[in-house]
């Protein structure tokens, strides 16, 4: 056993009541280096500059802190993830039944990673797009172990690299595929008050397709955290796959802007226009 295994040995050991004040610990440990202050505050200006420009920036920052020590303990205890509520799971069921198939869209939000087997659970096992270093036998622990929970109650990691045609092709069996939007791509977004980069994947397959579009997203209320499914959006009724992209976009947007804090890696997510024409000057 190498010493990264010994670490996440330890990690799951931890007794579940222990682990918020664990969380508490490792959150002031972490904000009193000055590089993590400051990339907590680049990651929580890039949501928030345009949109919420008076937020408390500090405090929203050292919030994302802790939400990124509360995502690395958990992801250890994937009993606590996986069975998380869900709210509207009607809607993805129902859209399955019209035997189109459904592209299950969400970006690295809140408890994401539990979402997927919290929704297989129900009846809502997806396949889940993944970048092929994911499923390589050498990839880090932690990133196994994130694969791992992703695809418990019978959910299934595809990799990216089987292309549109073998993502088209289980959307024509009628099976739920599950892609983000905010990973690096090439088509110009409006998001967050800003010019990005982002992936034009999920509402193209879905107009080539003709799959409905089922946005999930990851919120919080009294109760705790609850994963929602909006209402299918069909390819064909919204119109242009521009539009439809703007209309799942608008509905995560809305989601990250009241808990940006929840936000994975805000940064890494989108690429930058400025970017884009620099390279290609």
């Amino acid at each position: 056993m190498n010493v990264e295994e010994r670490a996440a040995r330890v990690r799951a050991a931890v007794p579940t009541p222990l682990l918020p004040a664990l969380v508490s610990l490792r959150t002031r440990l972490a904000w009193r280096r000055p590089a993590v202050r400051e990339d907590a505050r680049a990651q929580m200006r890039f949501l928030l500059e345009h949109t919420r420009p008076d937020a408390d920036l500090d405090a929203v920052a050292r919030a994302y802190v802790r939400y990124q020590a509360r995502r690395g303990e958990l992801r250890w205890h994937p009993e606590l993830l996986t069975s998380l509520r869900v709210d509207g799971i009607d809607h993805l069921l129902d859209a399955r039944a019209r035997g189109r198939g459904v592209v299950l869209n969400f970006v690295h939000h809140g408890y994401y990673d539990g979402a997927f087997p919290s929704v297989a659970r129900l009846g809502g096992r997806a396949h889940m797009v993944v970048h092929p270093y994911m499923l390589e036998p050498d990839a880090p622990l932690w990133l196994r172990q994130h694969v791992r929970i992703g695809t418990a109650n019978g959910g299934t990691a595809v990799s990216s690299a089987v292309g549109s045609e073998g993502l088209a092709d289980l959307l024509g069996r009628g099976e739920i595929v599950a892609i983000a939007s905010d990973v690096p791509g090439r088509t110009p977004l409006r998001f967050a008050g800003r010019d990005v980069l982002g992936s034009f994947g999920a509402a193209r397959l879905a107009a080539d397709t003709g799959a409905s579009v089922v946005v999930l997203t990851s919120e919080e209320d009294a109760d705790g955290p609850v994963i929602r499914l909006h209402e299918p959006l069909d390819p064909v009724v919204v119109g242009s796959p521009q539009e439809l992209l703007q209309r799942m976009l608008a509905l995560h947007e809305d989601v990250l802007l009241r808990w940006p804090e929840a936000t994975d890696l805000p940064l890494s997510r989108w690429g930058a226009v400025e970017d884009s024409e620099v390279s290609r000057a």
